[in-house]
């Protein structure tokens, strides 16, 4: 299961409290990145890739996904994915996506 740490589960949260302290860089121009969602995307994942809050890569995973994309659409790996996963749920939870769309 994904977690926040520190916040409640269904608080609503502001796109920008959604990014958390530490943004990773793109190693290629230094944006900021996103995180990068790969598979069938659940409606919220799409109003949040339509926000720039997350980046949609299609519904094949490549056999080495990258997790993370910047604005121009650099693509890379980050080996910290406990942090991809906070920001790619926060990103979901605060486009209206709850723990019990998770249930059926």
């Amino acid at each position: 299961m994904i977690s926040c740490p520190g916040r409640a589960v269904g608080r609503p949260i502001s796109a920008d409290e959604y990014r958390g302290d530490v943004m990773p860089t793109c190693p290629e121009c230094g944006a900021p990145g996103v995180p990068l969602m790969f598979g069938l995307p659940v409606p919220e994942a799409r109003d949040a890739a339509a926000d720039g809050h997350l980046a949609l890569g299609g519904c094949l995973v490549p056999e080495a996904a990258p997790n993370w994309q910047c604005p121009r659409q650099h693509r890379w790996w980050d080996p910290d994915e406990t942090a991809w996963e906070e920001r790619l749920l926060a990103a979901l939870l605060a486009h209206g996506y709850t723990e019990a769309d998770t249930t059926s």
